[in-house]
């Protein structure tokens, strides 16, 4: 992906993944077993700041 914004001419600025919300291990409580027992991490998002060279 990264390269993929570099070779459309865009300069990456800032890359954040937010946390999950508090309210998600009250949605998914089976999934965040699982991550506690096989310590993997649960579905998020990635943000990107691009901006053109």
């Amino acid at each position: 992906m990264t390269e993929a914004f570099t070779a459309a001419g865009f300069r990456i600025s800032v890359i954040s993944e937010p946390p999950f919300v508090p309210e998600a291990r009250e949605v998914f409580p089976e999934k965040f077993r699982e991550i506690e027992l096989t310590r993997t991490r649960f579905l998020s998002f990635l943000f990107f700041v691009l901006e053109a060279n």
